[in-house]
């Protein structure tokens, strides 16, 4: 181990970033003018957003999701997201960008300790910031469907006692130029005094049947027409990539 690799274990990952710099204002612009370009993005339920510090839990479809939250949302206070898996940001045109904006804690149970990331997140939320996470932990293509959550989706919250704000992107599983994209933001979920196994598995229900009321009650169907229907791929992961195009081979859509 490099004594990067080791001091990045001990004190977080570099790529961390809590407060809204100047670099983050410019990323945020670049995101707000992309998306408004590319997509129909609007967003429900920002008045419901409690006072920072708290966590955001989503659902997930596209490498293109944190970058329209971001977009769609205030400026104050800062996402900062949890969980990319990546071992080396200097690698890669996406990884690169995103190390340059910060705002992003990677968690790789081989590369990073527990202790490292509780750590970072503690960062965030000793910031006034937010914390978001993707609970499901791999993108799905469902948009009327959640997939199971992740152990520990809701841990960070209940460790801080910050509430949680449910949130569903719709339209991200199949995106084309000017698609339709919702952002639909739950009441805050209170996390203090929950103390246990037992309270954090009944809270991760609740988060879930909260986020489950926000889903349309049946699966959109997709225009026979769909201009620049390459872009949902363009962020993706080579492996979330493959798995999309597996899904819709196998699942053709009826239009």
């Amino acid at each position: 181990m490099t004594p990067d690799e080791a001091r990045a274990r001990r004190t977080g990952p570099r790529e961390l970033s809590v407060t809204v710099t100047p670099r983050y204002r410019l990323m945020r612009v670049g995101a707000r003018l992309l998306a408004g370009l590319l997509f129909d993005l609007r967003a429900d339920g920002l008045d419901r957003w409690p006072p920072a510090p708290f966590q955001l839990v989503c659902n997930h479809h596209s490498g293109w999701d944190p970058i329209l939250v971001i977009a769609a949302t205030p400026a104050t206070p800062r996402i900062t997201w949890f969980g990319p898996r990546e071992a080396d940001f200097g690698r890669g045109f996406k990884n690169r960008v995103m190390a340059f904006f910060g705002g992003i804690i990677p968690f790789d149970p081989a590369k990073t300790t527990l202790v490292s990331a509780v750590r970072a997140v503690r960062r965030v939320f000793e910031a006034n910031g937010v914390l978001g996470i993707f609970a499901e932990g791999r993108v799905g293509f469902r948009e009327s469907e959640l997939l199971p959550f992740e152990d520990g989706a809701v841990a960070f919250a209940t460790a801080s006692g910050v509430p949680i704000v449910p949130c569903i992107i719709l339209g991200t599983s199949d995106l084309w130029f000017r698609q339709r994209v919702r952002l639909r933001f739950g009441e805050p979920i209170s996390t203090a005094g929950l103390r246990g196994a037992t309270a954090r598995a009944e809270l991760e229900e609740r988060v879930r049947t909260a986020m489950t009321a926000l889903l349309p009650s049946s699966e959109p169907r997709a225009p026979r027409r769909r201009p620049l229907a390459w872009l949902g791929e363009i962020l993706d992961g080579e492996e979330d990539r493959a798995r999309h195009r597996a899904y819709r081979e196998s699942h053709a859509r009826v239009f």
